[in-house]
């Protein structure tokens, strides 16, 4: 195997290998947590229909409408899937103006112009 492509292979090993060590420390680090905030909102969702009548049907229109406006769709964020977008997110962005502009103004309007 010629020189190059050893080096191409380890660096794409090494990518790959940071990208599931980021994801599992995410997963790790904040499912628990999320799993917990999921059970505090049920015990509220109970005591918000006792205390005001609300019947299921009622109660579940109105979780629709407000579901609407929930940015993440994709349901629990931190699972293993979620934390590895992030992780890889986390490695394509950092540092991407830093190789080509001089100052914080530069920065500021590469930024824009990206959108």
């Amino acid at each position: 195997m010629k020189k190059q492509n050893v080096r191409t292979l380890s660096l794409i090993v090494c990518t790959f290998t940071y990208l599931l060590v980021g994801a599992a420390v995410f997963d790790a680090l904040e499912s628990e947590s999320e799993k917990k905030t999921r059970q505090e909102l049920l015990k509220e969702e109970k005591e918000i229909k006792d205390k005001y009548n609300i019947t299921t049907e009622d109660y579940e229109k109105l979780e629709k409408n407000i579901r609407k406006s929930i940015p993440h769709k994709a349901g629990i964020q931190w699972k293993f899937a979620g934390a590895f977008y992030f992780a890889t997110t986390v490695i394509t962005t950092i540092g991407k103006y830093k190789n080509w502009t001089n100052t914080r103004y530069e920065c500021c309007f590469s930024a824009l112009d990206n959108f």
